[in-house]
């Protein structure tokens, strides 16, 4: 699967060792790794298209957000949590010098579950919270006792606006019941950017044309 040793956390030193891998099999990191720089250059080409039809914009825009661009949002933050809590794993049973048995032993189950969670909220946590209200499943759906209306409500609106330079989501709160929803900011491209020097430094985005 990799010829060489793949880094796949620069900072933490997460290291993926095909000699001596942890479980024999990981080709879902490279394949959700490829599915979130296609996702990231799907938005990038339509932020570019915006900016290049509305030259000099420099206020939120609502509506006309191309339809894939909002479902990227929900497919993007799915793949992101999933990818980085494989790393996350991997991170956890090299230090414990784990290979596969150890992930049915029921002494690691919780052990696992909550160093793979708290790796992915330390990464992205606006991700993350996006991941489980929205694109996991709409909160609405199945409510949790901290979901105010707001919240449940606008989780089935998926509202995509464009924020100078990048489409965001969270960007405008609905309000109701007299609770404002609580989804966070994020910036798909801006997310996939930050990251890249710790996960994937090799990547880069086409740039944006200015805004002025």
């Amino acid at each position: 699967m990799f010829p060489q040793p793949l880094i796949l956390d620069h900072i933490q030193n997460v290291v993926f060792d095909p000699s001596n891998p942890p479980f024999n099999n990981a080709q879902a990191l490279p394949s959700n790794y490829a599915g979130l720089n296609v996702l990231a250059l799907t938005v990038r080409e339509h932020e570019i298209d915006f900016l290049l039809q509305n030259p000099g914009i420099r206020r939120m825009t609502l509506g006309g957000v191309p339809d894939v661009v909002s479902c990227s949002f929900n497919w993007f933050s799915v793949t992101l949590v999933n990818y980085l809590r494989l790393v996350g794993l991997v991170q956890l049973m090299n230090t414990n010098s784990w290979k596969s048995d150890a992930l049915v032993d029921p002494k690691n189950r919780k052990e696992i579950s909550s160093h793979c969670r708290e790796y992915v909220k330390e990464a992205v946590p606006a991700v993350f919270t996006w991941r489980n209200k929205v694109a996991a499943h709409f909160a609405a759906t199945d409510p949790f006792r901290d979901d105010n209306l707001g919240t449940l409500e606008q989780s089935v609106m998926n509202l995509v606006t464009y924020g100078v330079p990048y489409y965001c989501v969270g960007q405008m709160n609905w309000h109701s019941g007299g609770h404002a929803a609580e989804l966070p900011k994020w910036a798909l491209t801006k997310v996939y950017e930050d990251l890249a020097p710790r996960f994937w430094p090799q990547v880069t985005l086409p740039s944006l044309p200015p805004t002025s």
